[in-house]
């Protein structure tokens, strides 16, 4: 089936990842049926209407599908729009698979369930296997279960499952590699000798370092996306004014008390920064006779929120700073509901060439409300 954002193939999307996408197509192949209608939404662990811009333009895209489910571990903006809800066990509250975090020496680790779960949640394995074996579309499965995933992935290693379900993390107490480090290599090759095969002249693995790139090294110039995108086969400066005709730019961050758009719900965590006022220079908020507290009007051609001022000596007079994932549309969540700013319903959706990225600063007015 082709995907509607065209992602890695022949086009305007040629050099974006599969996995990753392009998040700002689907609201108008939604809207536009193409290249194909679109009935409904699958939406799994990301709040969409906060991390993407155009916000209202995807409620409106919502508004014309037949179903839309929601499988997450918080209540969101998505949550509210939707049909069907399945929610998503916490961390704390589910067994995970295998990981790898092989480094220098091999390691794995694997996250194991403390708690059970709090209320009627499944963990996402549960979810989707259940789901494929309800709608018979689960021919390609293997597992039944976590415990039967975690055993393949351990390919049938009792032991090593074993040990990694008790302490949570293994590794070996084996010489570690550097493929260019000639003293870590003559080490590994001691205890391996099977490895000198891949050890040159120079007496370095240098066949083993070579990056995932045409020419194995890294590269500050690619002819292939020049030839596609003339003026972006290496970085360049072009097309970076996000003023756009105004005074301000709004630029957005992330604060380390909440997670994304996730988490600003969490009892505590609330408690602990329940809004987020956005940060304004006393000379700009003198300009334009503004004080601390007020609050504002933020405005562009995009659209428009409302949101109160800190006035901080730690911004640039042309700069308004906010922290990113408030403004939420949560009638049901009455402690985050419209309060602070949503930065997306003001962000230009323009992609960026080449890898189809979203600008997150922006041009803006302000007001007093």
């Amino acid at each position: 089936v082709t995907r509607l954002d065209f992602a890695g193939e022949a086009g305007a999307h040629k050099f974006v990842s599969r996995k990753h996408g392009v998040l700002m197509d689907i609201d108008n192949a939604i809207l536009n049926e193409k290249p194909y209608a679109i009935k409904g939404w699958f939406n799994i662990r990301f709040n969409h209407l906060i991390n993407v811009a155009e916000t209202m333009k995807s409620i409106e895209a919502m508004k014309k599908l037949e179903l839309i489910v929601v499988s997450d571990v918080y209540l969101n903006d998505m949550a509210t729009f939707a049909d069907v809800i399945l929610p998503e066990s916490s961390y704390l509250e589910r067994d995970e698979g295998i990981e790898d975090k092989s480094g220098l020496k091999p390691a794995y680790m694997i996250r194991n369930k403390v708690v059970d779960p709090v209320g009627d949640t499944k963990d996402g394995a549960f979810i989707f296997r259940e789901l494929a074996r309800r709608m018979k579309i689960d021919e390609l499965y293997t597992w039944n279960d976590i415990r039967e995933f975690r055993m393949q992935q351990a390919g049938g290693d009792v032991n090593l499952l074993a040990a990694l379900e008790k302490d949570g993390f293994i590794t070996w107490d084996e010489p570690g590699i550097l493929f260019r480090e000639k003293g870590m290599i003559d080490k590994f090759i001691a205890k391996y000798p099977v490895a000198a095969k891949f050890v040159g002249e120079n007496g370095l693995m240098d066949d083993m370092a070579k990056l995932k790139t045409k020419s194995g090294k890294i590269e500050l110039y690619l002819p292939d996306v020049e030839a596609q995108f003339a003026g972006y086969g290496a970085l360049n400066d072009k097309d970076m004014d996000t003023f756009d005709g105004h005074e301000l730019c709004l630029t957005c961050g992330k604060t380390p008390v909440h997670t994304n758009g996730h988490t600003q719900a969490v009892p505590f965590l609330n408690d602990l920064m329940s809004d987020s006022p956005i940060w304004i220079n006393p000379n700009t908020a003198k300009k334009q006779n503004l004080r601390d507290g007020d609050t504002v009007l933020v405005k562009n051609k995009f659209g428009e929120q409302k949101g109160k001022l800190m006035v901080t000596e730690g911004i640039r007079e042309d700069t308004l700073f906010i922290y990113h994932g408030f403004g939420h549309i949560t009638p049901g969540l009455k402690s985050i509901d419209h309060v602070g700013l949503n930065t997306s319903v003001l962000l230009d959706p323009a992609e960026g060439p080449v890898a189809a990225t979203m600008v997150t600063n922006v041009g803006v007015s302000i007001s007093k409300a």
